[in-house]
């Protein structure tokens, strides 16, 4: 039974990781209806500038971090302005189809300005774990969870309580109608792209001290992070948070009683199973297809 909740525990660790990917997801899916599946090289590039600011341009950490956070926002609304905003209103598969080009020619601009041999970065937080009874709790991992819970938190009251959220979520639902109300739409969606980046560039450092930091080291997350999006409701960011910390708990259980090659498989029979109950997801609601 002690191995039971310690893998739970541990598993919350992952899941919060894969969780603040999944809300990256849901930021930018909720203003420019795009599903980003460059989110794994984008998310790579940000840990690679941390990694630059620390090891080239001997940076303090705290520097280290507000170099990387707004790299990954310039990362954003360049890769918006640049790219996505010329398919706008192109098919979904021509917009599928320039995200996954985008992941390949990034991981391979990454390799060619780092090179591919793994690099590392530091924790945020050192120390011995903290023994909950006989369940063992390590500090990085609790900073990463209470962190990701407190963001989930403030984007839902930002969304909710604020002109601003108010204003996201007249683009969320009709962009011409809120363009003809006088909300900037097109700022709006740059500006969903570049927090999309900075989340999910977040997950990429807080993970990368667990994962050897290479140009493509985020695949594996980043295919986590979209099962936590759809599990939880494409577009929901409470679902974002819970499909992430549940997909990081099953995936540690399958992992320490079977095996780690059956993590991605358990996954995603799971998430067939809740779709075919509930095709939303957890947290989604039904809406009308949007024009």
């Amino acid at each position: 039974m002690t191995l039971f909740f310690q893998l739970i525990v541990s598993g919350l660790g992952f899941g919060a990781i894969y969780a603040l990917g999944a809300i990256s997801l849901t930021v930018i899916f909720n203003t420019s209806n795009v599903v980003n599946f460059a989110s794994a090289s984008l998310s790579s590039a940000v840990a690679l500038l941390m990694w630059l600011a620390l090891d080239r341009l001997h940076l303090p950490i705290a520097l280290a971090w507000i170099f990387a956070l707004a790299g990954a926002m310039v990362i954003g609304v360049f890769v918006e302005a640049a790219f996505l905003r010329r398919v706008e209103k192109s098919s979904l598969i021509v917009q599928i189809v320039l995200t996954l080009g985008l992941l390949l020619a990034i991981e391979g601009l990454d390799g060619a300005l780092y090179g591919f041999n793994p690099k590392t970065l530091p924790h945020v937080l050192n120390g011995s774990s903290l023994a909950i009874g006989s369940v063992f709790l390590d500090p990085n991992d609790g900073f990463i969870l209470g962190m990701t819970v407190v963001l989930t938190i403030l984007l839902f009251l930002v969304y909710q309580r604020t002109r601003l959220g108010l204003a996201l979520r007249a683009v969320a639902s009709d962009r011409d109608a809120a363009s003809l109300m006088g909300i900037q739409t097109q700022r709006l969606v740059s500006l969903s792209w570049a927090i999309g980046v900075l989340v999910a560039g977040t997950s990429a450092i807080l993970i990368a001290p667990s994962i050897s930091l290479t140009p493509t080291f985020m695949e594996n997350v980043a295919v986590f992070a979209f099962a936590a999006a759809v599990l939880g409701g494409f577009g929901s960011l409470p679902g974002a948070l819970a499909g992430g910390l549940a997909i990081g708990v099953m995936s540690n259980l399958i992992s320490g009683y079977l095996s780690n090659n059956l993590e991605l498989t358990f996954v995603f029979i799971l998430i067939l199973i809740v779709l075919y109950i509930r095709p939303n997801g957890l947290f989604g609601r039904r809406t009308a297809a949007r024009q």
